[in-house]
């Protein structure tokens, strides 16, 4: 700094209008007032262009902070950018009185505020009544007034706005911050009617009902990323609340997964949306042809190299059957080697009438299956030994032998082999 620049600040003055002071400084902070009054005096008396480099530099900022600060004072009306970055304030006093002329053009409304019609006024009153004991200042008039001209929301909107605020307890007196953020977010998302309100509070409790009952499952507090993702799920893919926590329990219980991620959830849910699901019931559904399908083509391939042959139309539809029941490939397999020990040839019609037999028989697993079986040899044994005891005393025993286990011809063809395995079993 110069000699002659350095005489000039001390001997200068900087005038802030008392606009700013008594409209505008109380809905700003700190740092946006000092980045204020530090381009009002630069405006005095230097010729040094504004950008953001330059406020960094001089109020010891990150470029960063200035941003953000400039911003809100963008939104406050205070600042304007030029096209080449270059940052100039508005001369709010000249504003304010070629507005008021503007209205004295127009009506013979008192200054401030300007509320054209009478919707804008009882609305204004009825603001000011409610939220403020009839002693609302003029910055939540001028702030009304921008919500209905400049974002167009409706006046049922505007009075859910001050609600949400007092309810939030951000309806502070001289900030309208953080009733301008929450403005902002509301015309994000596409509010500016009531109808357009409702919706947008529909999918809020979706949103805090979905965090709760995600919360409980993973028994912890939900951080930035996990919130994202939920809102990513209820707001695009439109999912139910109950769906994400749904989902976090098959992972978990039906899929056996120790550790289930946001990430991982966001990948399936994106597929439940691509075929249009939306509920837990149509998840389940899905989910479970899912499982069919993948069981049924395993049984097909386990099934092929059983019998080796090409399967055929009966025999898939068998298959088909068996995934949609639940039968896992062990128990198959389990039910060809129990025929083929007395068969040449099994097909899988056979296979099914031994799984059906179990089934019936409360035997819907290996362990139980083979339990059945030696129960069922043992039976037979002691069949065997009635019939041989009875034929060496003369008495004809009427009661076919393993009649229940095999046809005729089978019997006929394999009856000396049946009769040197169950011996070789009484060994």
């Amino acid at each position: 700094m110069t000699a002659e620049e350095r005489d000039k600040l001390l001997l200068s003055d900087t005038q802030v209008p008392d606009l700013f002071i008594t409209q505008y400084m109380s809905s700003l902070n700190g740092a946006s007032i000092q980045i204020y009054l530090f381009m009002l005096m630069n405006r005095s008396y230097s010729k040094n262009k504004m950008t953001v480099d330059f406020l960094s530099r001089k109020l010891g900022f990150s470029q960063a902070e200035v941003e953000e600060q400039l911003f809100y004072l963008t939104s406050a009306g205070l600042l304007e950018r030029g096209e080449d970055g270059s940052l100039t304030l508005v001369d709010i006093k000249a504003r304010e009185v070629d507005r008021y002329i503007d209205s004295k053009k127009n009506a013979d409304e008192d200054m401030p505020p300007q509320h054209r019609d009478a919707a804008m006024q009882n609305l204004s009153r009825s603001i000011s009544d409610t939220f403020f004991m009839g002693r609302m200042s003029f910055i939540w008039q001028r702030f009304i007034d921008v919500s209905a001209s400049t974002y167009k929301l409706e006046p049922n909107v505007i009075y859910a706005l001050f609600g949400a605020l007092q309810e939030r307890g951000k309806l502070l007196n001289k900030n309208t911050r953080p009733a301008e953020e929450l403005r902002d977010e509301w015309c994000k998302r596409g509010v500016h009617s009531e109808a357009e309100l409702e919706k947008v509070v529909e999918d809020d409790r979706k949103i805090k009902e979905c965090m709760a009952a995600m919360g409980r499952k993973k028994r912890k507090s939900l951080d930035g990323v996990d919130i994202e993702y939920i809102q990513t799920w209820i707001l695009v893919y439109k999912m139910d609340p109950d769906v994400p926590p749904y989902l976090y329990s098959f992972l978990r219980k039906d899929k056996n997964k120790e550790t289930v991620t946001t990430k991982q959830m966001d990948e399936i849910l994106q597929e439940w949306f691509a075929h249009n699901i939306h509920d837990v019931e149509g998840a389940k559904a899905y989910e479970m042809k899912k499982q069919n399908a993948d069981r049924a083509a395993a049984l097909t391939v386990l099934c092929g190299e059983l019998l080796r042959k090409r399967l055929d139309g009966p025999d898939l539809d068998i298959i088909g059957r068996w995934a949609e029941e639940g039968w896992e490939e062990p128990i198959i397999r389990y039910s060809y080697e129990v025929l083929h020990r007395f068969m040449g040839t099994v097909t899988l019609s056979q296979v099914d009438e031994k799984l059906q037999e179990w089934k019936n028989n409360g035997a819907a697993t290996v362990t139980k299956a083979r339990q059945f079986e030696s129960e069922q040899k043992k039976k037979n044994k002691e069949a065997y030994l009635e019939r041989k005891t009875a034929s060496s005393s003369g008495v004809a025993d009427t009661t076919p032998y393993m009649e229940k286990e095999y046809n005729r011809e089978d019997q006929e063809k394999k009856e000396k082999d049946d009769l040197d395995d169950l011996l070789n079993g009484m060994e």
